[in-house]
């Protein structure tokens, strides 16, 4: 698989993610007021907040079935090295050291025999291609 299409699908699901940001920005923006971001522990609190936000949402999608929206439309999943769905484990995990290992772990995909991320690697799951769905023949069509 190509590490550039993985590339695009999280570069596809960062664009997704700050639309989320924006908008979960703005209940936490009127409770605090303006100027909030000039004090250090409503600043923090403010970024502890959109990281668990971002968890949220991948984790979501991850442990659905294994596709975020840009996972779906570049027609990749990722799954447990066994082929199953992720457990909350898996994403915690996943999510843990994709944040702090980035962006290290992302050169795993260009260097090394199973051209995975870090994260992949220490979470046990992997990044495959689906199968891209043909709606004129798919069965229920007939």
């Amino acid at each position: 698989m190509r590490p550039f299409k993985i590339i695009f699908a999280f570069l596809y699901d960062l664009l997704l993610l700050c639309a989320v940001w924006f908008v979960a920005a703005i209940p936490f923006v009127i409770w605090q007021g303006p100027g909030f971001e000039k004090e250090t522990v409503k600043l923090v609190a403010f970024q502890v907040y959109l990281l668990a936000i971002s968890y949220v949402y991948l984790s979501y999608f991850w442990v659905l079935n294994g596709q975020t929206p840009g996972l779906r439309v570049w027609h990749l999943q990722i799954l447990r090295q066994d082929g199953y769905i992720m457990t909350r484990h898996n994403a915690n995990l996943r999510f843990l050291t994709g944040i702090l290992l980035f962006p290290i772990g992302w050169l795993g995909l260009f260097i090394g025999p199973q051209k995975q991320t870090l994260q992949d690697l220490l979470a046990q799951t992997k990044i495959v291609p689906t199968q891209k769905r043909n709606p004129i023949n798919d069965d229920h069509h007939s």
